[in-house]
């Protein structure tokens, strides 16, 4: 070995591979509470790491050398004095804003101190990011599984967000549903001691109250307001809204259908933690909302049709016959009305049927204007029935009175009507059939009057006793 080998000694500022410091230790007067250090030794990835130059920190006190010094450090200095051994842990450290994993050792020299330094901010934030990703998983699963499950659609979704509310711990939960044109609030969960706002946000004008979120979409995938009195200036008219509801931060994910916005999942002064990716969260919770939504959507669509003639508007057959079975059942007054639309084949034929439609559609007008669409129904073909139950003789009398001085006004179509009241809907067969007569009666009179005798007989009519039978 060479005389130059023999007389060599290490850098230790620039080669020990770790940040490297020492520190003399200064206790309070009880002698064992350290209340600071002093920097006697750093080597460079110490400097790299603490941002400051040797001649910065060596002679300089650590608790005044960084403005977010964190007295952990002197707690961790008088434990391996104390103890004589070396402690070793993994912390975030606010003065550097890294997470170290360290190593202190009391040294041979009484009252002094050496630290070693390893950055694990890549280390600490995959291990956050598995963490996360676990505990998003957890929930998403729970939710996707209440969502699913044999409650009945209310149930199912306000059960839901209260699952959600368990994991991001806002102050409301809740979801926003659109047309394009007006947005409602249609579910929503509150934390205790926080006012609902369901029913104040019904019908909006979607211009007025999303506009700002619709802009936010353009650039994001989801809504982000973290301090509000920034987004003042941005739309000042949600701004608005949202202060009087006295939110702070607020997070708005969109979900689709076949590709347009129909609705928000949104969270008010959610719990910001380092434990859960809320927005993660959100985004994909949101996916099984708007499933949910859509299938709920179609059902009730399908149901109306089942229900409801697509002509008129009003209640068909099948929702006649449950009504009529219905108020049997409850022993209540009840008031028929019968209607025949005269004339609808020749209508058909000489003019077409967009004629006949728009005849059938005046009809069912005429008829919704006396007895309220909810008391009227087409049976069939020209047919119209009216059950009005629960209205007293004489109302009942009054209402009838009226719709013959409507219908006599009419110079385009020409109705035959029956009508019967009976205080027992028990009876409500016989008087279906005395209101089937009374309107035979008036189309014949009508046709007599036309000059076609009893040409009306050849006209198709199902009777109301048919209906009795199916009821």
């Amino acid at each position: 070995m060479s005389k130059m080998e023999n007389s060599w000694t290490p850098d230790v500022y620039n080669d020990v591979p770790v940040a490297y410091a020492v520190f003399k230790v200064f206790f309070a007067e009880d002698g064992e509470t350290v209340k600071d250090t002093q920097y006697v030794y750093v080597n460079r990835l110490y400097c790299e790491l603490a941002g400051k130059s040797q001649q910065e920190l060596i002679g300089s006190m650590f608790m005044s050398s960084f403005e977010e010094a964190d007295p952990c450090w002197m707690t961790y200095c008088g434990q391996a004095i104390k103890t004589g051994r070396p402690i070793r842990d993994s912390v975030y450290a606010p003065e550097i804003q890294h997470w170290l994993d360290f190593t202190i050792m009391p040294l041979s020299r009484p009252g002094y101190v050496s630290y070693t330094f390893m950055n694990i901010d890549a280390d600490r934030a995959y291990k956050l990011n598995m963490e996360q990703r676990d505990a998003s998983q957890k929930a998403i699963l729970s939710i996707s599984k209440i969502l699913n499950n044999e409650e009945d659609y209310e149930t199912s979704m306000n059960h839901a967000l209260q699952e959600l509310s368990r994991v991001i711990h806002p102050d409301r939960l809740y979801i926003l549903e659109t047309d394009g044109k007006t947005v409602s609030n249609t579910f929503e969960w509150c934390a205790e001691g926080i006012t609902p706002e369901i029913d104040t946000l019904q019908n909006l004008d979607c211009r007025e109250y999303l506009s700002g979120w619709e802009k936010m979409l353009k650039d994001v995938p989801y809504v982000l307001i973290e301090k509000l009195e920034a987004f003042k200036a941005y739309d000042p008219a949600a701004y608005d809204i949202l202060k009087r509801q006295g939110i702070e931060r607020l997070i708005a994910v969109p979900f689709y259908h076949d590709g347009s916005c129909i609705g928000y999942l949104g969270a008010d002064n959610y719990e910001v933690s380092d434990l859960i990716n809320t927005a993660d969260i959100l985004e994909t919770v949101s996916y099984f909302i708007a499933s949910k939504i859509t299938n709920h959507s179609l059902m009730a669509e399908l149901e109306r049709l089942s229900r409801y003639d697509s002509l008129t508007g009003l209640h068909n057959r099948n929702a006649l016959i449950e009504k009529m079975d219905a108020v049997q059942q409850s022993a209540c007054s009840v008031g028929v009305v019968y209607a025949d639309l005269n004339g609808l084949k020749e209508i058909n034929d000489n003019f077409g049927h967009e004629a006949g439609d728009r005849a059938l559609q005046r009809a069912a007008a005429i008829l919704t204007e006396c007895y309220g669409v909810e008391n009227t129904y087409r049976a069939g073909g020209d047919e119209f029935v009216v059950l009005v139950p629960l209205i007293k003789k004489i109302d009942f009398v009054n209402s009838f009175k009226r719709l013959r001085e409507k219908l006599e006004q009419e110079k385009e179509i020409f109705v035959a009507v029956g009508s019967d009241w009976t205080a027992d809907s028990r009876t409500l067969n016989e008087a279906l059939r005395i209101t089937d007569r009374r309107m035979y009666h008036d189309k014949v009179e009508y046709y007599n009057r036309c000059g076609k005798g009893d040409g009306c007989r050849c006209v198709h009519h199902v009777p109301l006793k048919d209906l009795a039978s199916e009821a």
